[in-house]
């Protein structure tokens, strides 16, 4: 049976920066869903360093991927994020719009996330990978 899990940012640009707990999630078995947002933090990050031209073939080297896929924002999506937006405002916990949005999509596909950052841990029922 095929893995799956949701991408973050930080565990994308980890990985490319060789740190070796990531190594293992990513494997020709393993489906990767990248949400559109990630991408987009991604390429804001390309665009204000100095190695823009790089990054971007590599990104696009790991999107042309078989196993990896983009999951854009859906209506459900939008309801899973004034769902988590709600909950994180009552726990007054607030994250970034971004991560927000990186979290519904984990949720809407069931997915655990792939992540280093420690904010997502204030989402109910999100599931983060253990690395």
């Amino acid at each position: 049976m095929m893995q799956s899990f949701t991408l973050d940012t930080s565990a994308y640009s980890a990985f490319n920066r060789g740190d070796r707990r990531l190594k293992d999630w990513f494997k020709a078995d393993v489906d990767i869903i990248i949400p559109s947002v990630v991408i987009g933090e991604l390429r804001a990050g390309f665009a204000a360093g100095s190695r823009r031209k790089e990054n971007e073939d590599l990104l696009q080297r790991f999107l042309d991927s078989p196993n990896v896929s983009v999951e854009t924002i859906s209506d459900s999506t939008t309801k899973i994020y004034a769902e988590i937006y709600l909950r994180l405002r009552a726990k007054g916990k607030p994250i970034g719009t971004n991560d927000m949005w990186i979290a519904a999509v984990a949720l809407q596909l069931g997915n655990e996330l792939l992540t280093l950052d420690r904010g997502f841990e204030h989402i109910p029922d999100l599931m983060i990978a253990s690395i």
